[in-house]
């Protein structure tokens, strides 16, 4: 087969120009010297079993994976990103952002990054056996993609996958599945997923190690399903405090930090007071700052935007909690809170 190169590739695909800087950063990395290890068949549908993706979604990724004969164009951007990406696990500050492909491309370019992902499935779980990382960390850690596959085809109906980015962190070694919460090392006000609001000079200093920039501390996240019950997040964060010195000593921190609109303290003006929302906020103490996230907080609960408010049909004590506060020209807001573990 004739070697391509980027503007073939661009060409071939119908790439935007926008494009063009990835493609010569991906023809500097190179194809994997042994080839991408893309399983098929019952293969391709037990893995898509372990990370969670199932029914149409699992039939439509099968239906839609890419061979070097039949699609060379899209097996060349394949094979350098899965190069790329698997060069850095085990480098959660690597700074790897992962485009989305143009809609024109149909399933193959929705598909694109979760045929990568299930490529580079082998490489994590190797990296994780290294570090002595359980299975079931493991898996679970991985089978975010499927909570990710199920959220884009509720907000467009067909199978795809556009939050990359986000999942790349899994793959790099960057974040793991505690239980009912999610954990990413990193370094205080540095790389993926820090916190959006934290202390400045003096009053960092005073509140000593694990408060400056460049500590090792935790990001805490609350992916979508299970209630947030007390009792879970009580087992993830005392899974939390033991894992991290365990299986990943250096980023191991005493100060974990969450970023979110759950720690919105308007909420206490809508949820009764047991709630789990708020039980969960009384856990951490909130950093100065706010920024309104409207959106952020619609597309989390209701798959919409703002903007769809009229259109929605809320059912539970927070759904409707949710659209009364903006009815009334409120805004939900972003803040951040810090614990010790």
């Amino acid at each position: 087969m004739t070697a391509l190169s980027p503007s073939a590739v661009a060409a071939g695909l119908g790439l935007p120009d926008g494009l063009s800087p990835w493609l010569e950063e991906l023809e500097r990395v190179g194809p994997p010297a042994g080839g991408v290890p893309l399983p098929r068949g019952e293969d391709a549908a037990r893995l898509l079993g372990r990370l969670r993706v199932a029914g149409p979604d699992a039939a439509a990724i099968a239906g839609a994976l890419p061979d070097p004969d039949g699609s060379p164009e899209l097996w060349w951007l394949l094979e350098r990103s899965y190069q790329q990406l698997r060069s850095v696990i085990g480098d959660p500050d690597a700074m790897v952002w992962p485009p989305s492909l143009p809609s024109a491309l149909d399933a193959a370019g929705r598909c694109f990054w979760v045929f990568v992902l299930m490529a580079l499935a082998g490489d994590v779980r190797r990296w994780h056996g290294e570090q002595g990382i359980p299975d079931e960390v493991s898996w679970s850690t991985l089978a975010d993609l499927g909570r990710h596959v199920a959220r884009y085809r509720r907000r467009h109906g067909v199978t795809g996958l556009d939050s990359q980015g986000w999942l790349g962190l899994h793959s790099r070694g960057g974040l793991y599945e505690l239980g009912r919460l999610q954990f990413n090392p990193y370094r205080l006000r540095t790389g993926m997923a820090g916190p959006l609001f934290w202390y400045e000079g003096g009053e960092a200093a005073a509140r000593g190690p694990g408060f400056q920039p460049g500590d090792p501390v935790l990001g805490v996240h609350v992916p979508e399903g299970a209630p947030l019950a007390p009792e879970r997040c009580d087992e993830s964060f005392l899974a939390a405090r033991s894992f991290f010195p365990r299986h990943l000593p250096a980023r191991a921190g005493r100060v974990a930090t969450c970023t979110s609109w759950l720690l919105d303290e308007q909420l206490a003006g809508h949820l009764p007071a047991a709630s789990n929302i708020l039980r969960f906020q009384r856990r951490f103490e909130l950093v100065p700052g706010a920024r309104d996230d409207d959106d952020g907080v619609f597309w989390f609960v209701f798959d919409r935007p703002v903007s769809a408010l009229d259109e929605l049909r809320p059912r539970t004590t927070l759904e409707h909690a949710l659209v009364r506060h903006v009815r009334e020209g409120g805004h939900w807001r972003l803040r951040t809170g810090w614990l010790e573990l």
